[in-house]
């Protein structure tokens, strides 16, 4: 795989911002919790995908596809939700990492 692929999880207000400079016009997958902002992403160039704290089937494929991951999703107290969910996929999944 030698094209660029983008993978933000949590895609609001910085991931529509890099989305925007993504003057490579590469592919980007983003995340939120809110399928209400699914078609404010789209518009920003941004394929979006739900993400509540587990990984789904969707999620992970394009995990697989990604060659430059943007994590922005803040922790909680306890854990990181993203490396609770997705951190053995990102170790062991992500061949194009």
């Amino acid at each position: 795989m030698s094209e660029r692929r983008f993978f933000i999880f949590g895609a609001g207000y910085s991931g529509k911002a890099f989305a925007q400079a993504n003057e490579l016009g590469a592919p980007i997958f983003g995340t939120t919790r809110s399928p209400e902002r699914f078609e404010a992403l789209r518009q920003a160039g941004i394929e979006p995908l739900r993400f509540e704290g587990s990984l789904t089937a969707e999620i992970g494929d394009a995990l697989r596809q990604t060659t430059h991951l943007i994590v922005s999703v803040a922790p909680d107290e306890a854990v990181d939700p993203v490396l609770d969910a997705a951190g053995e996929t990102i170790r062991t999944r992500m061949p194009a990492l």
